[in-house]
């Protein structure tokens, strides 16, 4: 009997000896599956954040170089972030697509490698300069006021106050930006199916003429200090002009009016350039020749600010490329423009800029008649678009053509991940 009991107590030491084994396994198991799935979250953490590092760092480059080209990270640049978290980016653009030094404006690769826990990815896009134009076919950034039975084909929208008046047609997106408000204005698509009609809190952005200038005589005439429109009084193209027989035109007090087409064939012609004009009037029988197969053509009405009597196009104004890039017309006074009459306009008109003395921006475009405008119309008031005219806004799918001044430098193409895992 003793020995049985001795048996019988060995057998259940022994069995309790290997569960205990057996659970103490389960819990190491366990607690390596623990500590290993902690670490495989670490890393993947550490892996998904390198990647916003990366794109974080893009981001940052395009931000500088928009506000100064200048300062462009030929070289690789890290930048901790947040400061002394021991998280980085470094980040550094090549000319696209070649390599080697950018030089603005020019299309360029931007690299960007986020570093999180020793974890790195690194990341490339094409990336270019943008001109103002290529959002809006129209925008009111302070009044946009339309009357008669006007078509916007194209998005269209205001900052400010919108007063719609007559059987409008937008065909395409209607934004309310900002603190915009007034009429409820309803877009219709080509095919009459409703188009959106959105709401952003915030405005939408524009640069100036003045900070468009700067950049143009920057970019074209190497100028290194901020300017204004008034640049263009002294660096202009203004002794390239000449009639329709190839006679020069003289342009008294930079003022394209009546007296600059007496004694010439009724029409002036403009080569790619820059053209500075105190005053713009085209007689109804008198014609402005766009000669622009060759390159842009800039138009800058100026003084910066100057007040005085409308400027108005009521003449022909005839487009050798018929190319909506090739030509802009600025408005850097505070004087009204006013197209009227039937040309097919092919261009892009812009007249924003200040602040005045007063702290006041301006900027006015009257559209009247039943023109066409293949291009894009932003002004800071759009007083009155009457009759049965028509915008036509053609989405180019770029950035800016040469000779633009540079808006902003953008996303373009080709993101890819180099070397992902």
């Amino acid at each position: 009997m003793i020995r049985r009991r001795t048996t019988a107590s060995g057998m259940a030491f022994i069995l309790a000896l290997v569960t205990v084994v057996m659970i103490s396994a389960l819990l190491s198991g366990a607690l390596l599956l623990s500590v290993s799935h902690l670490a495989l979250t670490h890393s993947n953490s550490s892996y998904a954040n390198a990647l916003n590092l990366a794109e974080a760092g893009l981001n940052w480059e395009l931000w500088k170089i928009s506000h100064d080209p200048t300062q462009a990270d030929l070289t690789a640049t890290t930048v901790q972030f947040p400061a002394g978290s021991g998280r980085s980016f470094a980040v550094h653009i090549a000319n696209y697509p070649s390599g080697g030094t950018w030089t603005p404006p020019n299309p360029f690769w931007v690299y960007s490698t986020g570093t999180v826990d020793g974890v790195s990815r690194t990341v490339r896009i094409v990336a270019e300069g943008f001109d103002v134009y290529g959002l809006y076919a129209l925008f009111g950034i302070d009044t946009l006021n339309v009357k008669g039975n006007a078509t916007v084909n194209g998005a269209a929208g205001t900052n400010g106050v919108v007063s719609v008046v007559g059987n409008q047609h937008f065909n395409g997106n209607f934004w309310y930006c900002g603190s915009a408000s007034g009429t409820d204005v309803t877009p219709f698509m080509y095919q009459q199916d409703p188009a959106p009609v959105y709401h952003s809190s915030l405005p939408e952005v524009f640069p100036t003429v003045n900070s468009l200038a700067s950049a143009r005589a920057e970019q074209q005439y190497g100028a290194t200090s901020p300017q204004t429109i008034d640049f263009f009084s002294t660096h202009n193209s203004n002794a390239t002009i000449v009639d329709g027989t190839g006679k020069p035109v003289q342009i008294k007090s930079d003022s394209l009016d009546h007296q600059t087409f007496k004694g010439t064939d009724g029409t002036i012609v403009l080569k790619p350039g820059d053209y500075y004009f105190t005053s713009l009037t085209l007689p109804s029988n008198n014609t402005i020749r766009i000669d622009d197969q060759a390159g842009v053509v800039n138009i800058w009405l100026g003084p910066d600010g100057g007040s005085g009597n409308a400027d108005s196009i009521n003449g022909s104004m005839l487009f050798s490329s018929q190319n909506s890039d090739n030509f802009h017309l600025y408005d850097g006074s505070a004087r009204l423009l006013k197209l009227n009459g039937t040309m097919d306009y092919y261009g892009y008109i812009y007249a924003y800029n200040g602040p005045g003395k007063t702290g006041q921006y301006y900027g006015s475009v009257q559209l009247n008649g039943t023109g066409k405008i293949t291009g894009s119309v932003i002004a800071y008031d759009v007083e009155k678009m009457s009759g049965n005219g028509e915008i036509t806004f053609i989405s180019g799918g770029g950035g800016a053509v040469p000779g633009d001044p540079i808006a902003f430098y953008g996303f373009d193409q080709a993101w890819e991940e180099m070397g992902p895992a």
